[in-house]
């Protein structure tokens, strides 16, 4: 698989992810599912404004392909990453994988599948896409 197909991939595996821990906590509380996936939303959209804008692949190049269309559409950004955009980003994914969890452990095949989809896509990025990625300030970058 090339490395855009496996980037294209594993979002949608985290994607999975959010989607379990929205049925997750839709079983409970279907409102809660639906303000949880706006607030993923929201956050995704964050991630994107705070990281993706920087990177020089953003637009047709992005390994990603929807993040970095969506970073073409604001302004660029440039420079190496500051500690608080680093900050912000752990912050927004943290909250993204945290917030279904006390849903989650109520529900044991959504949790699995959660943490499945999630790990995964998170092991494909960080083992195929960000090895062929051209970021040379990404953070995740091991250095040369």
């Amino acid at each position: 698989m090339n490395t855009v197909a496996v980037g294209v991939f594993s979002l949608t595996l985290l994607t999975g992810a959010v989607m379990a821990g929205a049925a997750a906590i839709g079983l409970a509380e279907p409102l809660y599912a639906l303000v949880y996936l706006a607030v993923a939303a929201l956050l995704v959209g964050t991630v994107i404004a705070a990281f993706c804008t920087k990177c020089p692949l953003r637009g047709e190049k992005c390994l990603h392909v929807l993040p970095g269309r969506l970073a073409a559409l604001l302004p660029a950004r440039r420079g190496e990453y500051t500690a608080v955009e680093v900050a912000v980003v752990v912050v927004a994914l943290l909250l993204i994988l945290a917030i279904p969890q006390y849903w989650l452990l109520s529900q044991v095949p959504l949790f699995a599948l959660f943490w499945v989809l999630a790990g995964t896509g998170t092991f494909l990025i960080l083992r195929r896409v960000c090895p062929g990625c051209g970021n040379r300030c990404c953070p995740l970058r091991l250095k040369e």
